[in-house]
């Protein structure tokens, strides 16, 4: 069995308001990692899935159906490491 995504992991940068009585030099954007299988990525976005569906999947032809699709814009995608 063969599966066509690269497993990665995606580092990126959130965003975050306050509303609390909170200075603008203590409140950051978090970074976070998801890992999951790259499945498409353009000049705008990054998608990966963290669920592969292998059912069904007896031909290195298809390629098994990716779900739990994450979108991450790529303007917040710092780093994307292929594990």
């Amino acid at each position: 069995m063969e599966i066509h995504y690269n497993k990665c992991i995606v580092q990126w940068r959130d965003i975050l308001a306050n509303g609390e009585w909170v200075t603008a030099d203590k409140v950051e954007c978090p970074t976070i990692l998801t890992m999951g299988w790259l499945v498409a990525e353009d000049e705008d976005t990054v998608k990966i899935a963290d669920t592969i569906d292998l059912d069904g999947f007896d031909s290195d032809e298809e390629p098994p159906t990716p779900y739990g699709i994450t979108v991450f814009p790529r303007g917040c995608v710092v780093d994307i490491k292929f594990i």
